[in-house]
């Protein structure tokens, strides 16, 4: 496909940062922000961090507080289409180490990270430049925190991922994607799916 070509447009893509259980807190990107911004975007794919048995099988027990609270009544709502694109069901959180300094260092950055969170407050600031250089570095001092092992299985998660991401993209070209995943995975996910120029334009979200 060529992104210049009229007549094969490439697939127009956001990538919505979520803040998982602070979208419950009093901070103005909360739950029902994210509702509206999803039912005001009206996107043709909605991808979302939940995986395809979780989905199919109508089971959000296990579901993340945004996909259960925010995104599916949505989807249930409108004319929306829902894309499971987790391989798993685990979480930033989940990959850090139980015990051990790693998991004091892993703490400490984490209240960072969700200080940051309420200090940018909306949407548009938790999507936006200055946010990203202030979490970016600091998602990647925690997974240096973890083990090997589990920066190994949080990098393949993230791939996986993005895989699932072009395979929807594929499925249904030319379309509006918004990809609905924890702000901490932005900054792995945007340089994989960069490679794809040539079938997707990423945009911002309030440019979709």
């Amino acid at each position: 496909m060529n992104a210049l070509d009229p007549e094969n447009p490439p697939t127009r893509l956001a990538l919505l940062a979520t803040i998982s259980d602070l979208h419950n807190e009093p901070v103005s990107y909360d739950l029902k922000s994210l509702q509206s911004i999803i039912t005001e975007l009206a996107p043709d794919l909605l991808c979302a961090e939940i995986t395809r048995e979780m989905w199919e099988g109508e089971d959000l027990s296990q579901a993340a507080l945004e996909v259960r609270e925010a995104l599916a009544p949505v989807v249930a709502a409108t004319d929306v289409v829902l894309v499971p694109i987790a391989p798993n069901g685990h979480r930033f959180a989940d990959f850090a180490p139980d015990s051990g300094w790693r998991r004091g260092m892993v703490r400490a950055f984490d209240r960072m990270l969700q200080w940051g969170q309420r200090k940018a407050n909306t949407p548009e600031a938790v999507n936006g430049m200055w946010f990203e250089s202030f979490c970016h570095p600091l998602c990647w001092m925690t997974e240096w925190s973890w083990t090997a092992d589990k920066r190994e299985a949080w990098d393949e998660q993230n791939k996986m991922i993005a895989d699932n991401i072009i395979r929807a993209v594929r499925r249904d070209s030319g379309r509006r994607v918004l990809v609905a995943v924890q702000c901490q995975r932005i900054h792995i996910l945007v340089p994989m799916l960069k490679k794809y120029g040539d079938e997707l334009e990423i945009v911002d979200y309030w440019n979709l």
